[in-house]
């Protein structure tokens, strides 16, 4: 299983939200170059980079700092929060980034459409974050700020070109209770041909084997290494 460590950007720090709420944030490093490079003393050379000031306002307000963690040598990122224009997708892969994390642009008029004509596949990540409305996993947008209404299956099923699918269950983001298993099981059981990135919850080296055991080739990890519930040494020796 490839593990991402997260790193979320919020006025040039290195931040987590709690449950996706801005207002409950806690500073972890106030430098995230020095962030990257503990991680890649550690062999994690592929990270996750989420620009929170661009997810909430639409604005990439960290690209300067993306720009920064591209010119460490062997590390490799995706990114995501604020990416809402074919243009910026371009700016972004042209920068060096590998693949761009997409949410709220996805619900906007032809954009879906237009990043298969214009992309690989391979290039982009679906970033579908839910809470369970009435039993049924609906997607939110803009900083997980706003309900779209679509149900999350009914978006996959009618989504089948891209393969990379970031699920991320807002109400466990952050909250070290663990990950959404019955929803990835559930995923993973329906669209077979999905590469399933886990996200939001994960809190121990036990949750990371129950997810491997599901077949989940790749783990988001934030909260549960600043945290230190998750040592980066085992993460080195054991994935």
């Amino acid at each position: 299983m490839k593990i991402l460590p997260a790193i979320d950007l919020q006025n040039g720090r290195c931040v987590r939200l709690l449950k996706g709420d801005f207002k409950e944030v806690t500073e972890y490093n106030h430098d995230p170059i020095a962030q990257v490079n503990i991680f890649k003393s550690h062999q994690l050379n592929y990270l996750h980079i989420v620009d929170l000031d661009g997810a909430e306002t639409g604005n990439q307000l960290n690209k300067d700092v993306i720009s920064k963690i591209l010119e460490i040598p062997d590390i490799s990122i995706q990114v995501g929060g604020g990416i809402r224009s074919i243009r910026q997708v371009e700016n972004m892969l042209e920068m060096g980034v590998s693949r761009i994390i997409l949410g709220t642009a996805l619900f906007q008029g032809n954009f879906i459409q237009d990043l298969k004509n214009n992309f690989d596949s391979s290039q982009i990540v679906l970033a579908l974050d839910f809470k369970i409305i009435n039993d049924t996993p609906t997607i939110y947008t803009h900083g997980w700020q706003d309900s779209s209404d679509i149900p999350l299956y009914q978006f996959l099923s009618d989504q089948p070109f891209y393969s990379n699918i970031l699920a991320t269950d807002i109400s466990l983001d952050g909250a070290m209770q663990g990950p959404s298993f019955n929803i990835y099981k559930d995923l993973l059981h329906l669209f077979k041909s999905i590469n399933l990135i886990a996200s939001g919850g994960i809190r121990s080296l036990d949750d990371l084997h129950t997810l491997k055991s599901l077949n989940i080739k790749e783990a988001i990890i934030g909260k549960a290494i600043y945290e230190k519930n998750i040592s980066l040494r085992d993460l080195a020796n054991d994935y």
